[in-house]
């Protein structure tokens, strides 16, 4: 068994835990242990799309870590907590009323790409251990920025407050704004409302967030737990569901054992760079050309 679920994961549930439910789900279905792992973590308090990688689909990881995550999100100005997220023990206020013009102005100093510090309380590796343990341990660490890239950051405009997501209707409350922000992957938002508050002269934090999309998983098309476990086989995506936008070369039949068995074979017609291997249409794997020899990278 191999292939991708799009799994729509509700608050309060942790990543790992949908991951477990889905290898529960997918043994008592086949009478076999699965691999199985997730594509990107959320944390427990965001909901939202959660990609879940079965069997030799899990081999794709590196491929679909270089997507573009999109999520909606509301930041709340004039406190920040500990951990930028309203889990967290707040630990510092700001009287400062902020305008929406005011924000406006500022979003432009958040577009393209720009260095970003992770938050303390997050899973960086500090001398091999978690930037959270050290924290939560009242530790001092100084985390080094990150490039990351932010293709979109938006504000998501509000009616007698309220604003529309992607999963519902949203109430805000006093010192709070909506956003929507597609970027690279790696990016925490909870910083970007640390960020952007600074910008504004004030402190914030994130008070909720949902992801609609990671790479080609997008939330209308996801499914709750409950959802899969009523049709394993309707939800179980192809392979070519992450690879749809690499090139790719019909391995003629007669040379599938010398290929897989790690023979460069010489063709004319490869694809440059890394391409999809096919055979009698289906994916067996991803290779690359090296000087019109076909080499496999992974295999399925």
């Amino acid at each position: 068994m191999k292939g991708f679920i799009n799994i729509y994961k509700p608050q309060n549930m942790s990543s790992s835990f949908a991951v477990q439910k889905v290898k529960k789900i997918l043994t008592a279905a086949t009478g076999e242990k699965q691999k199985v792992g997730h594509f990107g973590t959320l944390d427990p308090l965001a909901a939202g799309v959660l990609p879940i990688a079965v069997g030799k689909a899990t081999r794709l990881f590196d491929y679909a870590q270089d997507k573009v995550k999109v999520y909606q999100t509301t930041f709340r100005f004039g406190a920040t907590t500990d951990t930028l997220d309203r889990e967290g023990e707040i630990v510092e206020r700001c009287g400062k009323i902020v305008t929406e013009d005011e924000i406006q102005d500022a979003l432009k100093g958040f577009a393209g790409k720009i260095d970003q510090v992770p938050p303390l309380y997050s899973a960086k590796s500090v001398n091999g251990k978690r930037a959270y343990k050290i924290a939560r341990e009242g530790g001092n660490i100084e985390l080094k920025p990150k490039r990351i890239e932010i293709f979109e950051f938006s504000l998501i405009k509000s009616s007698n407050g309220k604003v529309v997501f992607k999963d519902g209707e949203h109430s805000l409350s006093d010192g709070e704004f909506a956003f929507q922000i597609a970027c690279s992957s790696g990016t925490y938002i909870r910083a970007l409302a640390r960020d952007l508050a600074q910008a504004v002269g004030t402190v914030g934090y994130m008070s909720s967030l949902l992801r609609i999309q990671s790479g080609s998983f997008i939330i209308e098309n996801s499914v709750t737990l409950e959802e899969f476990e009523d049709n394993l086989t309707a939800n179980i995506l192809p392979l070519s569901v992450v690879l749809n936008d690499y090139k790719s070369f019909d391995l003629p039949k007669e040379c599938k054992k010398q290929a897989l068995n790690g023979v460069l074979l010489h063709f004319d017609n490869l694809p440059q760079d890394n391409f999809v291997v096919k055979l009698d249409g289906e994916i067996i794997g991803i290779a690359k050309n090296i000087d019109n020899k076909l080499k496999f990278i992974t295999r399925f």
